[in-house]
């Protein structure tokens, strides 16, 4: 169980703890299914190929799926994820690690909630931002 974010315990500049996902073709493929995405690029990988991709392809809203976790376990169950935005820069791949990553950029209070404002970005395994963005947290604070 991930230990409660308090709004005192966190810095600008403080790394967000790394959420590593390993996307699988049985994942993508029930992504699909549920989202209701039947572009082939994601499961058919013969038609990703004549597409010019190596390989199916990590949907855009599953990664940025995968960003939304990674601020909410951050934040923990106290916590609430305010606000979050996120743009594809590049292709990501199953069977390879996809890392999200994050920092805290700016603290504030806005009437009684305490907010964290954080950069954060998915990457792959050699370091390339595949997906960047930001979000905002309200977390608790100590003194309430």
């Amino acid at each position: 169980t991930q230990q409660q974010m308090f709004f005192e315990d966190v810095s600008i500049e403080d790394d967000i703890p790394v959420l590593e996902k390993l996307p699988s073709t049985k994942q993508l493929f029930m992504y699909s299914a549920i989202s209701w995405n039947v572009h082939r690029i994601h499961y058919d990988v013969e038609f990703a190929k004549a597409e010019e991709h190596p390989e199916v392809l990590v949907h855009g809203p599953l990664q940025g799926a995968f960003l939304g976790q990674f601020m909410t376990d951050w934040i923990s169950p106290g916590g609430t994820l305010k606000k979050i935005a996120y743009s594809n820069r590049g292709r990501a791949f199953p069977g390879e690690p996809y890392r999200m990553k994050g920092r805290i950029t700016g603290k504030r209070i806005d009437g009684s909630d305490h907010l964290v404002e954080c950069d954060i970005w998915g990457e792959n395994q050699d370091g390339d931002k595949l997906a960047v963005g930001s979000a905002t947290a309200v977390l608790p604070s100590r003194g309430q």
